[in-house]
């Protein structure tokens, strides 16, 4: 037996139907004419009311045209931070509906066949109900939070995931729906608005997940300290974080560069204390050149010109001078030249490990600000406290 037919057979039946049916219409039509007041005078009670319900929540309404389209309007504009995308939302809405028929054609009322319903539903200006906002979470993977004037919050979940977005949109009058942002938001970005629930729970789960997360970066961070330092020999903590941060803890880059500092550091200290010695030890036996050696052979050798061919053709080249304060001389010269070159390697490895520090310094720093940008970035999402919802 049909469903038309058992109605039939019921005469109590369907005068219960259109008794349904007889009401609905009633509360829309009652609905749409306070709809109306409310759009000649906006400070109306029950739009102030609920202007102050959601002004306590750091909240206000984005109006959208009552057009019939104003749910998918409202879910639009927190989506995408517009309203302009309507007609594809409805689609894709009635899409998923027809997809999943199974969840949803129990819920269809005024006995219409899901087949009709679905496509009135799919048509522009067409008053759109729960079961579309059902459809549309779920097929968006996202929870919709309902505000109504002195009412708890409505939440319909369609993404059972910790961090979902959540769109909020605000029931009026019985059949419209609008936007609803932060006070201050006048952009058209999506709404970022999170839920919290004022629950001792909820703030330890919160808090638990906080100090596991610090904590096992904190594992990571001693893990590669560890390593460099081990394969380096370098004891100082804070050069090693540094150089990790500004190689972005690639462990063997940050090693090559930790032994190069170490390496430039012990040459440092050995000039330091060659200078406080008084003497020329930076410059070892094994440094000299052959030729450096020809000052001490001279010295040796007899110092008559016919014994002395090399100081002859030095005297030769150079004739009125003494041969022996000629060699002391280029022998004081090449060694001033060996110290004026060794100088400027120094020198040049100094500012090429000032450079690195300068590098480590900003790429520090530019950490620092991705990091205030990231913490910026989440605190633009708006937090609604509540101290309950319902759930659909």
């Amino acid at each position: 037996m049909s469903r038309k037919q058992a109605v039939r057979s019921r005469p109590g039946k369907k005068a219960e139907v259109e008794r349904k049916r007889d009401e609905r219409a009633a509360k829309r039509a009652l609905a749409k004419e306070r709809r109306n007041r409310a759009g000649e005078a906006e400070d109306s009670e029950e739009f102030l009311s609920f202007a102050n319900q959601l002004q306590v929540l750091g909240l206000r309404m984005r109006e959208v045209p009552g057009d019939g389209n104003c749910l998918f309007r409202a879910l639009g504009d927190q989506l995408e931070g517009h309203s302009r995308n309507h007609l594809r939302h409805r689609q894709e809405t009635t899409n998923y509906m027809v997809k999943h028929r199974n969840d949803f054609e129990p819920f269809v009322e005024d006995d219409v066949p899901f087949d009709k319903h679905v496509e009135n539903l799919a048509q522009p200006g067409t008053f759109a109900g729960n079961d579309a906002i059902v459809a549309f979470a779920r097929s968006n993977q996202v929870n919709v939070v309902i505000h109504q004037l002195n009412n708890p919050l409505w939440q319909i979940r369609g993404s059972d995931k910790a961090n979902a977005p959540e769109l909020h949109i605000a029931y009026r009058y019985g059949e419209h729906y609008d936007s609803v942002r932060s006070i201050h938001d006048n952009t058209e970005t999506p709404a970022q608005l999170q839920t919290e629930m004022l629950s001792k729970d909820v703030s330890n789960r919160k808090g638990k997940l906080k100090s596991n997360v610090s904590g096992e970066q904190a594992e990571h961070r001693g893990d590669a300290v560890q390593k460099v330092r081990n394969a380096t020999g370098c004891a100082d903590v804070r050069l090693i974080l540094q150089s990790l941060e500004a190689e972005s803890y690639d462990i063997e880059s940050t090693i090559q560069v930790v032994l190069q500092i170490e390496e430039l550091k012990q040459i440092g200290d050995r000039n330091t204390d060659c200078a406080a010695e008084g003497s020329d030890c930076s410059y070892s036996s094994a440094t000299w050149e052959p030729s450096d050696c020809e000052g001490l052979d001279s010295q040796r050798r007899p110092q008559t010109p016919q014994q002395d061919p090399t100081r002859h053709k030095k005297q030769s080249r150079q004739p009125g001078e003494d041969t022996k304060e000629q060699n002391k001389k280029n022998n004081s010269q090449k060694m001033s030249n060996k110290q004026r070159k060794e100088q400027q390697r120094l020198e040049k490895k100094k500012r090429q490990e000032e450079r690195h520090r300068q590098k480590a310094q900003e790429q520090q720093s530019n950490s620092t600000d991705n990091n205030r940008q990231e913490a910026e970035s989440a605190s633009s999402v708006t937090v609604v406290k509540a101290l309950s919802t319902l759930n659909i």
